[in-house]
């Protein structure tokens, strides 16, 4: 004879036991609740990295910027008075991508009766880039944005005849862009407007 047992009369029967059975049961009960509700309710998760839509920018965009920081960093330079900057770039911005690799290796040998031994390797390597659901659709995933190399940068200021004034001019610009001094050229200016 089969006893069915609802589920009531079993939490009363728990209920009636000792008091450690039933705390043991109500946190049960509650991480069950728990549970449930975290499928039932959608979670908002924060892949702003991820799912962001990568701001690219130009290189005539990066040039520009580049030429009027540079510009307000020579005007606050004393004796250089007004300045006029022009950079030139080796190339243009460069974007690491997330890929994903799948490498593979398969060995056949062959032996013929003679003992000789025919062995070939075969190696293989897939690489695909890891793609995301962005603003405007798929787009890859950057991983890292190299900025361009600067070629050369020429000033063209009022104060470009002062030796001083040329040495300070050039020590700023490359400290701030990291390049060696015979990439910069200093020149005075007639009149800028």
């Amino acid at each position: 004879m089969e006893q069915k047992i609802n589920l009531k009369q079993m939490v009363d029967r728990l209920l009636q036991g000792k008091k450690t059975s039933k705390i043991i049961f109500i946190i049960g009960i509650i991480g069950i609740l728990l549970i449930f509700l975290s499928s039932v309710i959608p979670h908002k998760t924060n892949n702003s990295s991820a799912t962001s839509t990568q701001e690219t920018i130009t290189s005539e965009e990066y040039t520009s910027n580049l030429e009027t920081k540079l510009t307000e960093l020579a005007e606050g330079i004393n004796g250089v008075g007004k300045a006029k900057v022009m950079v030139t770039l080796e190339n243009g911005i460069e974007y690491v991508y997330a890929n994903s690799q799948k490498k593979s290796n398969d060995n056949t040998q062959d032996f013929d009766e003679g003992a000789n031994k025919k062995s070939t390797d075969k190696n293989t390597l897939e690489q695909d880039v890891t793609v995301i659901d962005g603003k405007d659709g798929k787009q890859a995933l950057v991983v890292t944005e190299l900025e361009p190399t600067v070629k050369g940068v020429v000033v063209v200021c009022e104060g470009g005849g002062d030796i001083k004034v040329v040495e300070n001019l050039t020590n700023a610009v490359t400290t701030a862009l990291n390049i060696s001094s015979t990439r910069v050229s200093v020149i005075q200016s007639a009149t800028i407007s």
